[in-house]
């Protein structure tokens, strides 16, 4: 009798941290994401293990502007001045282990005091990249709601500078809205 307690328990152990790591891990998935800031366009890239990724930047007529390859990453920040470009729409393709992903971007001068974007991942229907520009240290408030406003997800999140982080909504299909409040009082709603 107590050994089948303890593998019950064993089990019971397990199955909760498999369930709970789904939400309090949402760093465990494969995506790109873009985030503006001023001049700056930063390309956010999480892997499943290291390999070379070619990062490729187009104009509007498809002409390749920069390409460069990162060698045995599963993940990346990478910052992009485009302040010598015009103004127009851009092309940012990715291209790795998990195939090729591609993101338009609209650039135009002015800057842009703080900005947050959430994206839907390439494949992966119920998990979202939420991007937040940010300066210094921070203390983030994410929540999330689905299409009727019940509360799905609510958490403290920490940021020094930028913060990305993808989010897994395994359990719910439909469209979601994620509110994003930082220290300040200052918040951003965002619908998909």
């Amino acid at each position: 009798m107590k050994n089948i307690l303890s593998i019950a328990a064993a089990m019971l152990i397990s199955t909760s941290a498999m369930f709970a790591g789904a939400i309090e891990n949402p760093n465990a998935s494969t995506g790109m994401a873009i985030m503006k800031n001023g001049t700056t366009i930063k390309l956010f890239y999480k892997g499943t293990r290291p390999a070379d990724v070619k990062v490729s930047i187009l104009d509007a007529k498809n002409k390749l502007v920069y390409a460069e390859t990162i060698q045995n990453v599963d993940g990346f920040v990478r910052p992009y001045n485009f302040s010598n470009l015009k103004e127009g729409e851009y092309t940012i393709e990715l291209v790795g282990e998990n195939g090729r992903q591609v993101e338009r971007v609209n650039y135009h001068f002015g800057k842009v005091e703080k900005l947050a974007n959430v994206l839907h991942v390439a494949g992966e229907p119920s998990k979202y990249i939420l991007t937040v520009a940010n300066k210094g240290a921070d203390v983030l408030t994410v929540k999330i709601y689905d299409s009727i406003g019940t509360l799905l997800y609510n958490a403290k999140e920490e940021a020094d500078g930028d913060f990305a982080r993808i989010y897994n909504l395994e359990n719910y299909h439909g469209a979601v809205t994620f509110e994003v409040t930082d220290s300040n009082g200052v918040a951003k709603t965002l619908s998909l």
